[in-house]
């Protein structure tokens, strides 16, 4: 059975800090609360529907004389994915639990911020929220001013951190991360309630400083049919496109076999004919199938002597000609 194991964390980062690489610890690259992670974990049986309780959220933890102030929750390993909440008053949504671990991650912040070295500046990462971990992919590019900065850029990048202390910048989240295979979904304040604006840019006056993390989320698994069954049922819910009697003759002149179809490639990605959609071309090939089978029954009842053009209706040629003239003369 599937194993739950919570995790109450804390972004230690306080300024510059080594991304690339980056050693991920097994708290997915945040610091643990001392005290507040066992060694022990609970079980959970798959098919099942869980929740964490808001109990298990406290707005905030003080540790060692150290006040820890709740930022985000993600749970992990359900089959929907990373589920979060940025309220400590509101949990996740329920997911199913499948075959995979799941994991309760809790990240606070320290008070009084998150430290610093001098100056000001963002103080950024990356977080998959699929597998409730920081990770290491390039994952951001930076403009001075509205002009690139390859050397903010690089700063980003390896050092988490982008200096604002002489200018504002704007720091702009990938869409896609490699070889975490992530898609872009937000930008993250961990040090304030605010939610950041939307999209992939994050602006960052000049003197400001800011704790953020660019979510991002795996990309759901591509369907694959395990059985004909699953084909039926594709062939069932998509019938009115795959058995169109308009389509039968034109399919095979309109999507197989034009010289130019590499054009039409381009042109129209959209098209369900190049999604590559094994239940798509199947009807294409059984429409195509039944085309030819009609051609040659009509063809064999043509050899047989059924024609298509009954004997005393057909013009005389050749010698019937002949005989006609000379029967005249």
């Amino acid at each position: 059975m599937p194993t739950l194991t919570y995790e109450y964390v804390y972004f230690a980062a306080g300024g510059s800090h080594t991304r690339q690489p980056r050693v991920i610890n097994a708290y997915g690259g945040f610091t643990p609360i001392p005290g507040l992670n066992s060694a022990g974990s609970a079980t959970l049986q798959t098919g099942t529907f869980f929740q964490i309780s808001p109990a298990a959220l406290p707005a905030t933890e003080l540790i060692a004389g150290v006040t820890y102030h709740f930022s985000f929750v993600n749970v992990s390993g359900l089959t929907q994915g990373g589920l979060n909440s940025f309220d400590h008053n509101v949990a996740p949504p329920a997911g199913t639990v499948g075959t995979s671990p799941v994991k309760v991650l809790v990240v606070y912040v320290p008070e009084g911020g998150l430290g610093g070295n001098g100056g000001s500046g963002a103080v950024i990462d990356a977080f998959d929220d699929t597998t409730g971990s920081l990770v290491n992919d390039t994952f951001v590019t930076v403009s001075t001013n509205g002009s690139p900065d390859a050397a903010q850029t690089a700063s980003g990048n390896v050092d988490g951190f982008v200096d604002t202390t002489y200018n504002a910048e704007t720091i702009t989240a990938l869409g896609h991360i490699m070889p975490t295979n992530a898609n872009f979904t937000k930008w993250v304040n961990l040090g304030s309630p605010l939610a950041l604006p939307a999209g992939h840019n994050l602006f960052v006056g000049e003197g400001v400083t800011v704790y953020a993390l660019a979510f991002y989320k795996n990309p759901a698994p591509k369907t694959w049919f395990k059985d004909i069954k699953d084909v039926k049922e594709h062939v069932k819910e998509h019938k009115e496109l795959l058995f169109d009697k308009h389509q039968v003759l034109e399919g095979p002149s309109k999507h197989f076999g034009k010289e130019k179809d590499g054009k039409e490639i381009v042109e129209n990605p959209g098209d369900p004919v190049y999604q590559g959609d094994p239940a798509f071309f199947a009807g294409e090939i059984n429409r195509l199938s039944q085309a030819i089978a009609r051609v040659e029954a009509t063809l064999e009842a043509s050899i047989r002597g059924q024609a298509f053009i009954k004997q005393a209706d057909r013009p005389e040629v050749g010698k019937s000609i002949a005989q006609s003239e000379e029967e005249t003369d």
